[in-house]
């Protein structure tokens, strides 16, 4: 690419900025502001500024949210990452999607601003929504949400992950529930109307799942310490609590690694008059695995998967080169 276009695609992502707002005075104060942190890594960010320009999606991605020209330049997933760092990740996530999805998906996902997966039936009648989106506006906890929401559209629980590496990584930045004033109260009765399952549990198995179907060997966790929002009034969550419980172990760079494998209790561990919630439950996690399956279309290893009655005695495993198809139960 010549000095030219090189200058161009510089220039195109200051003039075609539709989010900074304010009067002219702060907008050029943001645009300047935009070219101090960009110019600490000119070779880097001009290299991402090509691969945006390059691809027709990642532009509509650009139309769509802005942020995406710097989301590299601001606390993003990890609060110990460099400018660089956050780079290579943004420039992976998207990278990996692209090779790795269905056009239709992506292009629904992150142009469009999100995808219905389905509807999970709970215990009382009522129903739930999944959904595939992109990252909320000015997001620093990562580049995709897994969410769980009313039948309104209205979300309860968000998990929000990145692949972040060429050896395929997954990065968890966030599980979150619902907030308010009544929001011990509303976990509690989703988690009756789930037959006794746990959403945020369902929310980890539904990650392992998208882990498996898009070739993902590792999943990592970010601790409360280095979570970006960490010291900010807003961030009141407890990861580590939940990482460890789930067999996670720290690592010295503020990651959690999470095991290959979810375990859970076979039905024979169950006392007897529990096991009709645990089949409902069981069939419930069934459900909400298939709906994400079936909008990543199935890649060739899933599909040696046992039948459903067998997957609901197996356990959530990672594809680790292993050519393996257990999942949850």
């Amino acid at each position: 690419m010549d000095g030219n276009t090189g200058f161009m695609l510089w220039w195109h992502s200051l003039c075609e900025r539709q989010d900074w707002a304010g009067s002219p005075g702060e907008r050029m104060l943001q645009a300047a502001k935009y070219l101090v942190r960009a110019a600490t890594l000119p070779a880097g960010h001009h290299r991402y500024l090509e691969f945006l320009h390059a691809h027709p999606l990642m532009r509509a991605c650009v139309r769509r949210d802005p942020r995406l020209l710097e989301r590299h330049l601001h606390r993003f997933i990890h609060l110990r990452w460099r400018r660089v760092d956050r780079l290579r990740s943004v420039h992976c996530h998207y990278r990996y999607l692209l090779e790795h999805w269905p056009v239709e998906l992506f292009e629904a996902v992150y142009v469009r601003g999100g995808v219905t997966l389905g509807d999970l039936q709970l215990k009382d009648g009522s129903h739930l929504q999944l959904f595939l989106r992109p990252t909320i506006a000015k997001g620093c906890e990562g580049e995709l949400s897994i969410e769980l929401a009313e039948a309104d559209g209205r979300p309860l629980y968000r998990l929000v992950l990145t692949v972040i590496d060429e050896k395929p990584t997954m990065a968890i930045g966030c599980i979150q529930g619902p907030t308010g004033d009544h929001a011990r109260e509303r976990v509690r009765e989703l988690t009756r109307l789930m037959h006794g399952m746990r959403p945020k549990q369902l929310m980890l198995v539904l990650a392992y799942a998208f882990a498996g179907q898009c070739g993902i060997e590792r999943i990592l966790a970010v601790s409360n310490q280095d979570h970006p929002l960490h010291g900010r009034r807003r961030f009141r969550a407890d990861y580590d609590a939940f990482w460890q419980e789930q067999g996670g172990v720290q690592t010295a760079d503020g990651w959690y690694e999470l095991p290959e494998v979810i375990h859970h209790r076979s039905e024979a561990e169950v006392a007897s008059h529990h096991r009709s919630a645990f089949r409902r439950r069981a069939e419930l996690r069934w459900q909400a695995v298939q709906l994400l399956s079936d909008a990543l279309c199935r890649v060739p290893w899933w599909f040696d998967a046992p039948a459903q009655g067998e997957a609901l005695e197996s356990s959530t495993r990672l594809p680790g080169g292993r050519g393996e198809a257990l999942w949850t139960s």
